[in-house]
């Protein structure tokens, strides 16, 4: 089906996910009007999916034939526009310092992870620059079409910049990847890393 808006932006979904009781027509947000800036008086709301999805200043719904394509899809953008895997590091910031003989406790390390409609599994954590891998605690499972907040600690054994990553896992078993070759036009992938500066 193809959306359309009053900017004469267009864009199509499967009528399937159309259908899905999460695929919304908003016109409200938190209770009040929907702002214009975000598509006053009518938008779709299609969790899981890129942005681009997400008609805003909703004027008109047609049903098309499945060779139907929006705005981005006539770019070379797609074919999937369902939001990979992500994951990210919080705490601490990137190239943080710690002195080794002055660290009374571990070092809190946290952050977040998104799986779309999947939900998130797991959490892992590598410390060596992604060589090897430890599980974090997930301490808030946001379910599906939520963030999910997640934790571990870390004792440093030596001086040394260290290389922190995360990735996750989806609610389907599948690890998030880093794909260097992954067209542009399907989304990025790949996993967040700190650099962690520990001195003697």
């Amino acid at each position: 089906m193809r959306l359309h808006g009053v900017d004469n932006y267009t864009d199509t979904i499967r009528l399937e996910k159309a259908m899905e009781p999460t695929t919304l027509l908003a016109y409200n947000m938190n209770g009040v009007r929907l702002p214009h800036r975000h598509g006053y008086p009518l938008r779709v709301i299609v969790p899981g999916y890129f942005g681009e999805k997400h008609v805003k200043w909703l004027t008109r719904i047609e049903l098309t034939d499945a060779s139907a394509k929006g705005f981005y899809e006539t770019q070379g953008w797609g074919p999937d526009f369902i939001t990979p895997t992500r994951s990210r590091i919080d705490l601490p910031d990137h190239e943080s310092r710690f002195a080794l003989g002055e660290l009374q406790q571990a070092v809190e390390v946290k952050g977040i992870a998104y799986g779309g409609d999947r939900g998130i599994s797991r959490v892992e954590l590598s410390f060596d620059d992604g060589k090897s891998w430890r599980d974090a605690d997930i301490y808030y499972a946001g379910g599906d079409l939520a963030w999910s907040l997640w934790k571990t600690e870390w004792r440093p054994e030596a001086a040394g910049d260290f290389v922190l990553v995360v990735r996750a896992t989806d609610g389907e078993g599948d690890v998030q990847e880093w794909e260097e070759d992954r067209s542009f036009f399907s989304g990025v992938t790949g996993f967040h890393k700190i650099v962690v500066r520990v001195t003697a």
